[in-house]
């Protein structure tokens, strides 16, 4: 009795480890992890003598009558999911003012830690076991779906690899119980920005496609060792994933196929209508793409039996066989040269694709304005190996982390866009090609100038501050926008505050300075490509989307 007493009494206060109490018929025996919204426990149950799992959910959450009714009705949805790919949960239950969720104890080890664990060696998890976890977890979220249950978090640390190698997917209907379209800041996050749909980043809640798009975020880590979107706030993720391009995958991994590519840009359309429309139809087509078999290979059409081709390759057969070379080769020659005309005169069009692909789907009424070219944009490479002399007219400029660092100033000319326009979102494209590899990632961050400069005159000294280009004098100290280099490819850095803000002011551009952060290492060197570029795709683009005020 002075037992339970005691229990009770910790319980109320409501512990940081609860380690040896007992909650119900379960004795906690181990803490194996805690988030910002729930502990998770190994614990003994006796009438059963079997361990279990133990899901305490934070205390404040009990005190809410909404959440109580949310926690009961939810509760039987999920107990009745029985997939072999999926946690089973075996009850839930109130103690002590605890609400807590009783599930199947598994050994094994976490997606999360695994992923670590190939990142920290500089390796790829084979493609065959990629294939193999996201098309379980695929089949789990399918069984779920159909029976009117989203998981709304998905993620790596919900997912966890039994050691016969059977991946399991955790904490259904959680989130939903939690209310995942709260968005926070600190450590009690749902719906983890990185992983959100853009949908649930609008505050929608939801649905089917969303736990799809999560998937093929996954799917993305899973292939790259990079998360698709990165950024220094939960906020500025989300608006990534509303309005940046996605980075192509084979930019960060040249040797993935381009079959697991198509089912990553398919996953991970910002419109969830375009989609894969269920996790089965997902799951089937990572399959199919990670059959070696599969790869490469394309049918043929069938050669059609028509009596006209059937006389001409009679006629054929009865030239002489030097006959048959010299129009083979002349065959070939035109066919190059047919080719070769067509690539000339599909440049525009080429240039004109390239730049779609770059610039998000937008909604209906939205206008895109595209700032490219000597008249839009200038910019200049600041060279400290040569202080005195001015840096322009490059067609790329060399970025470097060692101190004194490059950089590059940019200067902008938005006066295309109408004063009274309402901006929602502006991206500067730029193309980087990384010339050393370092052990952990180079960042380019963006800074908005404070001082007025000019290409034909700027200097690494002058007419700034000396050494170059002080913090807080010449540049403001706040970054705009932070992005991870990729090896070779295009990056986006998002210039819609600074587009907004250079509107109240009532000016119509300004300059901004890139240069690598300050915690990227030393050994970071990149090609930066500028405006001096021939192939009008490699120049800085920018593109901002507005609606006209009404």
């Amino acid at each position: 009795m002075a037992e339970q007493q005691d229990d009770a009494s910790r319980l109320s206060r409501s512990p940081t480890d609860l380690t040896g109490a007992t909650l119900g018929k379960y004795r906690l025996i181990e803490k194996l992890g805690q988030g910002g919204m729930a502990q998770v426990y190994k614990a003994y149950q006796p009438d059963l003598d079997r361990y279990v799992a133990v899901k305490i959910l934070h205390p404040h959450l009990t005190g809410d009558e909404e959440f109580a009714a949310r926690f009961r009705r939810e509760a039987r949805a999920i107990a009745a999911l029985e997939h072999p790919h999926s946690v089973r949960v075996y009850d839930f239950d109130a103690d002590n003012g605890l609400a807590f969720i009783v599930m199947e104890y598994l050994s094994g080890v976490g997606l999360k830690a695994r992923l670590r664990d190939l990142s920290s060696r500089d390796e790829y998890m084979p493609l065959d076991e990629v294939a193999h976890v996201i098309g379980s977890l695929a089949d789990a979220l399918d069984y779920a779906h159909a029976r009117g249950v989203v998981h709304r978090d998905i993620k790596p640390s919900n997912v966890l690899i039994t050691n016969d190698g059977r991946p399991v997917l955790t904490d259904f209907g959680i989130a939903k119980m939690i209310d995942a379209t709260i968005i926070t800041g600190g450590s009690g996050t749902l719906g983890t920005p990185a992983y959100m749909s853009p949908e649930q980043g609008k505050g929608e809640p939801g649905d089917a496609r969303s736990d799809i798009y999560a998937l093929g975020v996954m799917l993305y880590q899973l292939c790259t060792n990079h998360l698709p979107f990165d950024a220094d706030t939960p906020y500025a993720i989300i608006l990534k994933h509303l309005t940046s391009p996605l980075p192509p995958p084979r930019a960060l991994r040249p040797d993935l196929p381009d079959a697991i590519e198509r089912v990553i840009l398919k996953s991970l359309v910002k419109d969830p209508n375009a989609r894969y429309q269920t996790a089965g139809e997902m799951g089937a087509a990572i399959r199919a793409a990670s059959d070696p078999s599969s790869r490469g290979k394309r049918a043929l059409p069938p050669v059609p039996r028509n009596p006209v081709f059937a006389g001409l390759r009679a006629r054929l057969s009865n030239l002489s066989r030097r006959a048959i070379v010299w129009q083979s080769i002349a065959l070939i020659v035109l066919t190059i040269l047919i080719c070769f005309v067509l690539f000339i005169f599909s440049a525009s069009w080429r240039t004109q694709r390239y730049l779609a692909r770059l610039t998000p789907t937008l909604e209906a009424g939205t206008t895109t304005l595209v700032l490219e070219g000597a008249d839009a944009i200038v910019d200049t490479w600041l060279d400290p190996d040569k202080p005195d002399e001015v840096g322009q007219a490059v067609a790329r400029a060399q970025l470097r982390g060692a101190s004194p660092a490059d950089r590059v100033l940019i200067g902008i000319n938005a006066a295309q866009l109408p004063p009274e326009a309402n901006v929602i979102s502006a991206t500067l494209t730029l193309r980087i090609e990384t010339q050393a590899k370092t052990a952990a990632p180079c960042r380019l961050v963006a800074f908005r100038m404070a001082t007025p400069w000019r290409p034909a005159s700027a200097t690494y000294n002058s007419p700034w501050s000396a050494p170059g280009l002080a913090t807080g004098v010449d540049y403001d100290s706040t970054p705009i926008d932070r992005v991870t280099l990729p090896d070779a490819g295009s990056v986006a850095l998002n210039l819609t505050q600074t587009i907004v803000g250079w509107q109240k002011r009532g000016r119509a551009g300004g300059g901004l300075l890139l240069m690598f952060s300050d915690d990227s290492p030393r050994e970071c060197q990149s090609w930066v490509y500028l405006t001096e570029q021939a192939d009008p795709a490699n120049r800085p683009a920018l593109r901002i989307s507005y609606k006209d005020q009404p």
